[in-house]
């Protein structure tokens, strides 16, 4: 509680700072702008949605169902794979159709992933979780470029810098944030079952189911969250550069 109160004291005491001098390290005023507020929220969130499912799931694999964390990482595999697939591919249909649309199925397609994570138990095939996977990482795919370019659409060329300079550090601080509260959950989901069980299970069994149980706890946190993100998104609109405004409107 400690650490806490004096981060929150220097991030006050910094916000303060980067407010009253001619030239700030990070130009706050970036979030004065509506849309880059939303999309940074948004980001946040997914990022958190993100890390969860890196730290959390592997440990599932392995502490639960007993895969080798070569099996754990295969599982991981195809969702980076079509991350990189998915990076031109999604650039296209933002310019043609904007962020919004994108940020709406990504989400949902995210929260849905989450929400079948939160589902698994022993019997979920090997296959079936590394689809989850790849749908979450799809989802992501379809959120995080375009939002995060939409956002910066809307600020003044001047701000660019600064806004992408926040937008990368806040994406790091949530995924840091995110980790630490979702394995948190997990962690305290798990005492809390094997305090109260009745259950009359071997230890091993018990340790699994408690696994299983604070997993639960943590995925419906991330899944909440995402159903945060994408009420948010429902009010993003699209964004011009202001260079290209401009030239529009002479």
């Amino acid at each position: 509680m400690v650490s806490i109160a004096i981060g929150v004291v220097s991030l006050i005491l910094f916000t303060w700072r980067q407010l009253t001098i001619s030239q700030p390290l990070l130009d706050l005023r970036t979030f004065k702008y509506n849309i880059f507020r939303m999309s940074t929220l948004i980001m946040m969130i997914v990022m958190m949605a993100m890390f969860s499912a890196m730290m959390l799931l592997p440990i599932f694999l392995q502490n639960a169902l007993g895969y080798s964390p070569l099996q754990a990482g295969l599982i991981m595999l195809p969702g980076g794979i079509v991350m990189g697939i998915m990076s031109p591919i999604t650039g296209r249909l933002f310019d043609k159709f904007g962020a919004k649309w994108l940020s709406l199925i990504g989400l949902g397609l995210i929260a849905n992933t989450l929400w079948q994570f939160a589902s698994i138990t022993l019997s979920t095939p090997y296959s079936m979780i590394m689809i989850f996977n790849t749908l979450l990482m799809l989802g992501i795919s379809m959120v995080m470029m375009p939002i995060m370019t939409n956002a910066l659409n809307e600020l003044p060329p001047p701000l660019y810098p600064h806004g992408t300079a926040i937008i990368s550090t806040l994406q790091q601080v949530a995924g840091a944030v995110g980790t630490a509260l979702l394995v948190s959950i997990m962690t305290n989901g798990t005492s809390r079952f094997l305090e109260n069980t009745v259950m009359k299970e071997d230890e091993s069994t018990l340790q699994i189911l408690a696994i299983i149980s604070g997993m639960k706890s943590a995925f419906l946190l991330a899944f909440g969250l995402v159903a945060i993100a994408w009420i948010v998104s429902i009010f993003i609109k699209r964004a011009v550069p202001q260079e290209i405004h401009s030239k529009t409107t002479n």
